[in-house]
């Protein structure tokens, strides 16, 4: 026997999905995870509750702007929704592919629309050549437009693409001293990995 109707878990981690990766409003985001829900980040740490695990995700998403998040699948057992999604960037060469890697996340559903837990699995040496491609890639062709440019949402999953004409504007933007993320070495908060 489920615990949670699949209607239930499907309909929230839509909204999930629209509210954080979609809208790139990560405060709003992390409101959806309960008073004591965990964010667990491979590389980075675990952080507890909603404002610890807003100030990771909008620190560092706020370190690479340039970054967004299509969604390539995801996966519905009970209370469980295991999603993979592109780390992407547009490739600054004219008519260049578009740059990314890969990440898988694992999501645990509390109920009411709320999350308990996130998991976020990726490949360093993956990050690292695509850091690489994009700072080389830049120096060759400086953006003229701005770095919040969203164009390659791919064609996995019709639901899960921003509206024609949205215009990026990250919960980060408008944050009063806001501070990027750059490294382990910048977080003060949370659980550290060593």
């Amino acid at each position: 026997m489920t615990r949670y109707d699949r209607t239930e878990v499907e309909g929230a981690f839509r909204h999930y999905f629209t509210v954080g990766p979609i809208s790139e409003n990560w405060d709003a985001m992390a409101q959806l995870f309960t008073d004591d829900g965990i964010y667990r980040d491979h590389f980075y740490g675990m952080f507890t509750g909603p404002s610890e695990i807003s100030r990771y995700l909008e620190g560092t998403m706020g370190a690479a702007p340039y970054v967004y998040n299509p969604l390539v699948w995801y996966t519905i057992d009970d209370d469980r929704v295991v999603y993979k999604v592109v780390n992407r960037a547009d490739n600054p060469e004219p008519g260049a592919p578009a740059l990314g890697f890969d990440s898988l996340q694992v999501l645990t559903y509390a109920g009411r629309g709320k999350w308990s837990a996130q998991e976020d699995w990726w490949v360093m040496y993956e990050m690292k050549k695509f850091a690489a491609e994009f700072r080389e890639a830049s120096s060759k062709f400086p953006m003229p437009d701005s770095p919040l440019r969203r164009r390659d949402w791919g064609d996995w999953v019709e639901w899960a693409r921003p509206a024609e004409g949205h215009v990026a504007h990250p919960s980060w933007m408008d944050r009063d001293g806001f501070t990027p993320i750059s490294g382990r070495a910048d977080i003060d908060f949370g659980t550290r990995n060593s």
